[in-house]
């Protein structure tokens, strides 16, 4: 019977947090960055014409996630990354279509944690993940940042490609070129 307990609090617990909305904190910033292919980048400047800022964001991340599938190592070029390469290239991304949109703002990868129920899932993870290899890849985690007028709007492509979750601070953006 406790048992049985036990799972179902466990499933409510992993719905609840699943069904509830995430938020980033941003704590630095990464200096490396990704440029774009030219037929990608072709291909962004045709695909966004007349795009505003939101679709600009929402369009950077399904490309992003169709692009890559999730992995351990960083391989762009080869559709794999971690959260790393998942914000190098939706960035890169995000910021080609502000460019052919005659935006002035660029977005850009940054690190820090997400939070969700006031947690930091990225502590979590290090209380639960063996030591050795993988202690490294939870201790933090990388997304973009996008700042308007002064104020950072944060969205993250690998938490969208496995949980279909913008990720944004704020999530209407609803400025105009």
């Amino acid at each position: 019977m406790k048992k049985k307990i036990l799972i179902l609090a466990t499933t409510v617990a992993v719905i609840t947090i699943l069904l509830t909305s995430f938020s980033l904190v941003k704590t630095g910033t990464r200096t490396a960055t990704y440029s774009l292919p030219r037929d990608l980048s072709a291909r962004v400047d045709h695909e966004c014409r007349g795009m505003t800022l939101d679709e600009i964001i929402d369009y950077s991340l399904e490309m992003t996630a169709s692009g890559l599938q999730f992995d351990v190592q960083n391989d762009i070029a080869g559709g794999k990354a971690n959260c790393v390469g998942y914000a190098q290239l939706c960035s890169a991304i995000c910021n080609q279509a502000l460019e052919s949109n005659g935006f002035r703002e660029r977005s850009r990868p940054v690190v820090g944690y997400v939070k969700n129920c006031g947690l930091n899932i990225c502590t979590i993870l290090k209380t639960v993940v063996p030591s050795g290899r993988w202690s490294n890849f939870v201790k933090d985690h990388d997304f973009v940042e996008l700042q308007i007028n002064g104020k950072a709007y944060y969205f993250d492509a690998s938490i969208y490609d496995v949980l279909g979750n913008k990720c944004l601070t704020i999530k209407d953006i609803n400025h105009q070129n």
